[in-house]
């Protein structure tokens, strides 16, 4: 797996924020996000790039 951008809508401030996921190994579902918007931490999830709880769709 390569890096790659996502962009997800900080839930704190509505912002939408852009991270680079890196190719860390893949025994977590999701990862650990500081935000830049309200520097608070996130989870995402790994495959699909949203929030932990948001609504797919």
């Amino acid at each position: 797996m390569m890096d790659r951008h996502i962009v997800f809508k900080c839930p704190q401030t509505g912002m939408n924020v852009q991270h680079r996921l890196g190719d860390e190994p893949a025994d977590r579902t999701h990862v650990s996000v500081s935000c830049p918007a309200c520097t608070r931490l996130h989870l995402i999830d790994r495959a699909s790039g949203k929030l932990l709880g948001e609504r797919r769709g």
